[in-house]
C-alpha cells in the first residue's frame, strides 16, 4: 500500500476528501464545520469521524484520487522533516502534508472547503498551516488529527 501512496504523492495527487492519509493506507475521514457567533463571525471546528483504509475508500470511491498544487515554498521543521502545502484541483481545496527522508510521505490532510494553503511555520512544536480562508490550523505532528482551527489576525 505504502508504494502506491508514494507513487500517488510523487504524481502530485491525493485523496480529494476530507481526511488524513497515512503512508501505510490508514485514512482518518474528518468532518469539518463552522458555528456562527453573536457578533457575527464563525468559529470553526473539525473532529475526526472514523477510521478506516485506503483499500475501502477506493472501494467505494474509483475516482477518489485528487490532483495537487503544491506551493513554491515548504517548511523544514528542526528534525529534517518537511512540511508540503497547496492547494487541491477545485479552488476551495487545500492540503497540508509531511514528509521525510527523500520526500517519503508520513501523513497528508486534505480539505475541501479550507481554501489553498499558502504559508506554514513551526510554532510550539506544531505545524501552523495559514489558509486564504484568512484561518490558520494547528496540527500536532504526531497526532495530525487533533487539529485546532483560528482566525488568522
Amino acid at each position: 500500500m505504502t508504494n502506491i501512496i508514494q507513487e500517488h504523492w510523487n504524481n502530485n495527487e491525493l485523496p480529494g476528501i476530507d481526511a488524513i492519509l497515512f503512508a501505510d493506507g490508514t485514512v482518518i475521514i474528518l468532518e469539518f464545520y463552522a458555528v456562527s457567533t453573536e457578533g457575527g463571525g464563525k468559529l470553526h471546528y473539525v473532529h475526526p469521524l472514523c477510521e478506516s483504509n485506503l483499500q475501502s475508500v477506493e472501494k467505494y470511491n474509483d475516482d477518489v484520487w485528487s490532483e495537487i498544487e503544491r506551493h513554491p515554498a515548504t517548511l523544514t521543521l528542526p528534525d529534517g522533516k518537511k512540511v508540503y502545502f497547496g492547494e487541491g484541483a477545485m479552488g476551495e481545496e487545500g492540503f497540508i502534508a509531511l514528509t521525510e527522508n527523500d520526500d517519503q510521505l508520513i501523513w497528508a490532510l486534505y480539505s475541501t472547503a479550507s481554501n489553498p494553503f499558502t504559508k506554514a511555520e513551526f510554532v510550539n512544536g506544531k505545524i501552523r498551516a495559514y489558509s486564504t480562508y484568512n484561518l490558520y490550523y494547528n496540527i500536532d505532528i504526531l497526532t495530525p488529527e487533533k487539529i485546532v482551527i483560528e482566525a488568522a489576525e
